[in-house]
């Protein structure tokens, strides 16, 4: 366990994808001290630069093969969509670059695996970003579990879902996902980590109704039943047709039963409510911007992965953990399309 906040050294750092992910790495980067901001990359060349170039890259790319190749950049974050992991984990890897992929790790167990091989052969750092990990709720749950506050943890209901903003305007790729892999893994994340242990049987129901009339072939909505190997239970439950009209584009629900305790984390309540002349909205305050400084659990998780590698620790969320979270999220999409419940 590091005393300091930031560890000796200084890794030079590159960035795939500038979107709405992406960028916010590359703006942290740019800030925390133990390390350099050398490239960034994305398909939109003109994002690219104009990111790039706000936050001191000496480069901007097109292409992210031009970014692998070149030598002094020893780390890269991977901000793409789900569906593009693969290929670039695998070659960034290969490259010899420490990896930081956003999640999911992947959207099938064949790429999680492959992913997972490379990193075995390359001997490079990968973490998974479940960021939700540097949440102040879930890391405070995870420290009171550990010190036996709770007793034993029996059963998660987890609820993470977006309005239909997101589906239909903030991703162009949401026909290439499904919400296992773009929310549930969130709280799926949650929940193995604090029950120690993997799923060993799914069930799970969806429906296509919505988002399949706008000509957006993925599930409105996902219920899933998983039973662990120790005998847990978790609920979980996510959609993304929630109305644009609400004031928080997530909502949120989270509750543990143990043995001898109970945890009840509510993460997007009307926290900072902001009234102009022609808007209302509730803001929440679980990470952003504090006098232009990017502040919380995003931060927090990359600051974890720099540090763990300059002074080769391993990471909180490896490889390993996002294959057997991979496989459990594809277990729920298999499931609810067979109507099957899935055996692990």
């Amino acid at each position: 366990m590091m005393r300091k906040a930031y560890a000796d050294g200084d890794l030079r750092y590159g960035v795939i994808g500038c979107g709405v992910q992406g960028a916010q790495h590359v703006q942290i980067i740019d800030l925390i001290p133990n390390a350099t901001l050398v490239a960034v990359a994305d398909v939109n060349e003109e994002r690219a630069r104009m990111v790039g170039l706000r936050h001191g890259a000496q480069h901007a790319f097109a292409d992210w093969r031009d970014l692998l190749a070149v030598d002094e950049i020893e780390a890269v974050s991977i901000a793409l969509p789900d569906h593009l992991h693969r290929e670039v984990a695998v070659a960034a890897l290969e490259a010899g670059k420490h990896v930081l992929l956003e999640k999911p790790m992947a959207t099938t167990v064949a790429d999680a695996e492959a992913i997972l091989a490379a990193q075995q052969a390359s001997g490079r750092k990968l973490m998974i970003n479940w960021s939700n990990r540097w949440m102040f709720a879930f890391a405070r749950t995870k420290e009171q579990l550990d010190a036996g506050a709770l007793g034993d943890p029996l059963y998660v209901y987890a609820r993470l879902s977006n309005t239909l903003y997101v589906p239909t305007q903030m991703l162009s790729w949401s026909a290439n996902t499904q919400l296992p892999f773009w929310l549930i893994c969130h709280r799926y994340d949650i929940a193995r980590w604090y029950f120690g242990c993997e799923a060993r049987r799914v069930f799970a129901v969806a429906r296509s109704t919505v988002l399949k009339e706008k000509g957006i072939d993925t599930p409105d909505f996902y219920a899933v039943l998983v039973e662990f190997e120790g005998g847990q239970v978790g609920n979980f439950e996510s959609c993304w047709i929630l109305p644009e009209s609400l004031p928080y584009m997530v909502d949120s629900k989270f509750q543990l039963v143990c043995s001898q305790g109970y945890v009840n984390v509510d993460p997007t309540p009307p926290v900072h409510q902001v009234a102009t002349a022609d808007n209302y909205v509730h803001e929440g305050f679980l990470f952003g911007n504090v006098m232009g400084r990017p502040v919380g659990f995003v931060r927090s998780a990359i600051e974890h992965f720099v540090n763990c590698c300059l002074t080769d620790q391993r990471p909180l969320i490896t490889g390993e953990d996002g294959l057997q979270i991979t496989r459990a999220l594809a277990a729920m999409v298999e499931s609810a399309r067979t109507g099957r419940t899935v055996e692990l």
